[in-house]
């Protein structure tokens, strides 16, 4: 009897090893399918292997991705219509045209012009940093220091002529406002507002 009991206790220890080496088998094996996805997935949101190991020995490591981070996308029209701007098939005044349909949408989803000088504007059209409300396209080559520019880097002039109509100006290739290389939509009367008053005619004495 004590020598069935001697080899029962035996049997138990070894199966109880077996099973304790599977276990650890089967965790690392679990390991490391989830490291070959981990790595798989950094590699499609293009975190490679050598990037991180050349940020890890700079002391700054990339940021990992986050799956919660919105992913900002426009209208393809809308895309299509802001990549027309400055280019070499349009016209400043095309130019124009465009900005106040960009803001004609946002008018019509907003139920009114976006207020405001040009920053402003422009904040608004891009959606508030993506959160509401995106008609133009963030970060678009034409947004300088928060500003939608003309084709010269100049800040576009706006000034709302009324709740659903909104002058815009160019200032021109000498960067210069209300002179006469100006390019304008939609312009309020001269000497009302802001828009300075034509200059008085000549006389000979």
């Amino acid at each position: 009897m004590p020598l069935l009991k001697d080899s029962v206790s035996r049997f138990l220890r070894v199966a109880l090893l077996i099973l304790m080496l599977v276990a650890v088998w089967l965790i690392g094996s679990r390991e490391t399918k989830d490291a070959e996805k981990v790595s798989a997935k950094m590699e499609e949101d293009g975190v490679s292997e050598e990037r991180i190991r050349s940020a890890a020995s700079s002391g700054s490591l990339p940021p990992a991705p986050s799956s919660s981070t919105p992913r900002i996308t426009i209208d393809p029209m809308h895309q299509e219509m802001a990549d027309r701007l400055h280019s070499d098939e349009t016209t400043p005044q095309q130019d124009l045209e465009t900005i106040a349909h960009f803001i004609s949408i946002h008018g019509k989803v907003h139920g009114g012009n976006p207020i405001g000088g040009n920053e402003d504007i422009t904040l608004a059209m891009t959606g508030y940093g993506g959160k509401q409300g995106l008609v133009f396209p963030p970060g678009h080559r034409t947004i300088k220091n928060g500003q939608l520019t003309d084709r010269w880097g100049t800040p576009y002039w706006f000034h709302p002529n009324s709740g659903s109509q909104m002058e815009i100006r160019s200032a021109g290739p000498d960067r210069e406002l209300f002179t006469q290389d100006d390019s304008f939509l939609n312009p309020s009367p001269a000497g009302l507002g802001v828009t300075p008053p034509p200059p008085a005619p000549h006389t000979l004495q």
